[in-house]
């Protein structure tokens, strides 16, 4: 089947995952897609999605296109299968994460989703081949979907579910989480509008508050890149500078293993570089040069 075996020590396994304390030690990888994409965010929701959840769906991830993102869901029926659905119709890579093993598809109806997928993204599992989708997998299959991302958008959801669920294990793992809200009389936006209130999710309206909340506009490049001419840095942040440049984005701890600097030292020289508005602070410990 094509199959990819990722251990937790490889180059290609999740790198935002390690900053989970409950991250599986290995996963099965089907497909092309850089599970280390620059940005990657998950849509999660109801599997009953209304056209009304469809469209604001659709509209988020075709505004996100400009974004360079990699789409991740749970190739479920609803608002996952309709975020996988427009990815590929636009071209974005996009991941499926299954609560069983890749030697079977589910739920059936979206094996032609998932071929396609594989042109231009994957499907990844904890799970070994031969598992089939029970019931107490699907949890643990969100804490995947919550680890392996930046932000976790929930577009459409009843009070209580997976999606809820994800959107809980999002925060634990200090991942920002989007809701799109609803009508107060509407019972599948009870769980969006309870997130947005209880202050466990940002409102989203647009793809473009991803994008400013995210930090991911592009505006102030060029005035940054002005700025790192005339800061005066030690040579340890110097070094830190250097290998985000290069590198683009790196983890902390990538940062301490390539720099041989001491994680105290590293922690330092990093808050003083985004003091200085010389690198930008991302979810899941990762940084970035301005």
């Amino acid at each position: 089947h094509h199959v990819k075996a990722l251990f937790f020590q490889d180059e290609d396994y999740p790198q935002r995952l390690l900053n989970c304390y409950d991250h599986p030690l290995v996963l099965y990888y089907r497909g092309n897609a850089n599970l280390n994409h620059r940005r990657v965010v998950a849509f999660v929701g109801t599997r009953r999605a209304t056209d009304y959840g469809r469209a604001r769906c659709r509209e988020i991830i075709e505004r996100l296109h400009e974004k360079d993102v990699l789409v991740v869901s749970g190739l479920a029926y609803g608002i996952d299968g309709c975020a996988h659905r427009r990815a590929v119709t636009l071209n974005i890579p996009t991941v499926g994460v299954l609560g069983h093993g890749l030697d079977r598809l589910y739920p059936a109806p979206h094996r032609k989703l998932a071929e396609e997928m594989l042109a231009n993204g994957g499907l990844v599992t904890e799970f070994m081949s031969k598992t089939k989708p029970d019931r107490e997998n699907f949890p643990k299959r969100n804490r995947i979907v919550a680890g392996m991302v930046d932000a976790v958008v929930v577009v459409e959801s009843d009070r209580k579910g997976g999606a809820l669920i994800t959107a809980e294990l999002a925060n634990a793992y200090n991942r920002d989480v989007f809701a799109v809200p609803g009508r107060l009389t509407d019972r599948l936006s009870t769980g969006c509008n309870f997130l947005i209130k209880a202050n466990k999710a940002a409102l989203l309206q647009s793809a473009d508050d991803i994008g400013y909340l995210m930090g991911w506009d592009n505006r102030c490049t060029t005035a940054n890149q002005q700025t790192a001419l005339f800061v005066e840095m030690s040579d340890e942040e110097k070094i830190l500078y250097d290998l985000l440049r290069q590198a683009g984005t790196l983890g902390i701890d990538k940062l301490v293993i390539q720099s041989g600097m001491t994680p105290s030292h590293v922690a330092a020289a990093l808050l003083n570089l985004e003091f200085n508005a010389l690198i930008q602070s991302l979810p899941g410990k990762q940084y970035r040069a301005e």
